[in-house]
């Protein structure tokens, strides 16, 4: 917002009304905002579930793509939300370098499309030396 809007002005052109009009500014009347939870609260909370059994959550436990293992990373590639479109990858194996879409993972075999002939590719998992992302 400007001065300009702020500040209080009287209309700049009256037609056949009286000069004495006094306006007043809309100023704001009040604010909201939310208290932050209680982080003793959650923790209780997580300590319960985890007495009885062990307790793991993908989501607490978010690492960096060059973090991840070999097959975290071919996991995350496959499953990615639909609104997402798919990354293109580079899959290192100590014959060949592939570039493409990773398709499918199933049965420690990784299914891609690859940019280049061949253009489909099925690989080991214990082949693949490294994946790296290109892009979209």
């Amino acid at each position: 917002m400007t001065n300009k809007e702020k500040s209080v002005q009287s209309p700049l052109l009256y037609i056949t009304q009286p000069r004495d009009v006094h306006v007043q500014a809309s100023m704001q009347k009040y604010s909201v905002y939310k208290k932050k939870k209680e982080q003793n609260a959650s923790v209780q909370q997580t300590e319960g579930k985890q007495d009885g059994e062990e307790f793991f959550s993908d989501q607490d436990d978010k690492k960096g793509f060059r973090e991840m293992t070999i097959e975290e990373k071919i996991n995350y590639l496959t499953e990615l939300p639909s609104q997402m479109p798919k990354m293109k990858c580079e899959v290192i194996t100590p014959d060949k370098r592939y570039r493409g879409l990773i398709l499918d993972f199933a049965d420690e075999v990784v299914k891609m499309r690859t940019i280049q002939k061949p253009y489909r590719v099925e690989l080991s998992l214990s082949e693949i030396e490294d994946v790296r992302l290109m892009g979209f």
